[in-house]
């Protein structure tokens, strides 16, 4: 888990350990930005791949912050399965 005051990224393994894809559960204070969240996490996708669960609850984060933090996730579990 990584966070800041106005947002929190959740990541886990996928349940299922031959899964291939991810599952993404967004949950936002503000309506009507499904564009930007899709055009986030498409960028995000194109260069982390694999098998994850991740929540993201936000509180009106910029875009830039939740890449920031989505990447933040990604190091903090790559360094977790180092340890």
């Amino acid at each position: 888990m990584v966070g800041s005051g106005d947002l929190e990224v959740l990541l886990s393994p996928a349940e299922n350990s031959a899964a291939l894809s991810a599952h993404v559960v967004v949950r936002t204070s503000v309506d009507g930005y499904s564009h930007i969240w899709k055009s986030v996490l498409d960028r995000f996708f194109t260069r982390y791949d694999g098998a994850a669960q991740i929540e993201i609850n936000d509180f009106g984060a910029t875009p830039g912050v939740v890449a920031l933090r989505l990447a933040e996730a990604i190091e903090a579990a790559e360094q977790g399965d180092a340890a």
